[in-house]
């Protein structure tokens, strides 16, 4: 690496951070990045929150008076084995049964998660709540937003998971892989 450059590693900041119950969690951002509004942190950020577990199920601790107290207990068996997933230009790690698991960290009372998009009821990037709310079929975006598209062939036992970028008329295949359980495709 260049020395007139600075390191990815020393632009990176982890910023302890306590909600208005005292409960402590983490933010990580670089120091290149904007700073959000009345907070000394930055965006975009990573927030890693702290959790307890037992041996079926994870879930935020402390529950009531944590900024995830409205999440639901996750089933260790929908999280694990961990998968790699696309985000962007990254493979990441997500959880193996991804619907459930978001289905368990969504508020109770929401839209239908898959089906009905709506917006957030906080914009983290500006530290404060939204000037008006919208919801929209998820259909509708996928006519303007790249998004996976994820298929079983029950004829072959084949899944299949695709990029696909309307814009562009395009896509990408990302895995074909047999639809069974503990297949390696995970880390």
């Amino acid at each position: 690496m260049s020395k007139d450059r600075p390191s990815f590693h020393n632009d990176l900041v982890v910023y302890r951070f306590k909600n208005i119950h005292r409960v402590t969690s983490y933010k990580i951002f670089s120091l290149r990045s904007p700073l959000v509004n009345r907070t000394n942190y930055r965006w975009p950020k990573i927030d890693i929150f702290p959790y307890e577990e037992n041996t079926t199920h994870i879930y935020a601790y402390p529950k009531h008076q944590h900024n995830l107290g409205t999440m639901n207990y996750l089933a260790k068996s929908d999280l694990e084995p961990i998968y790699l997933r696309i985000l962007g230009p990254l493979l990441v790690p997500s959880p193996r049964h991804l619907r459930l698991s978001l289905k368990a960290m969504i508020k109770l009372g929401r839209s239908n998660l898959f089906y009905a998009c709506e917006g957030n009821t906080f914009l983290h990037r500006y530290n404060r709540g939204p000037t008006e709310t919208w919801r929209v079929p998820c259909k509708e975006l996928h006519r303007t937003y790249p998004f996976v598209q994820n298929e079983r062939n029950l004829t072959s036992s084949l899944c299949f998971e695709e990029l696909k970028f309307p814009q562009l008329n395009q896509s990408l295949s990302l895995y074909q892989y047999r639809c069974a359980e503990d297949l390696r495709r995970t880390l």
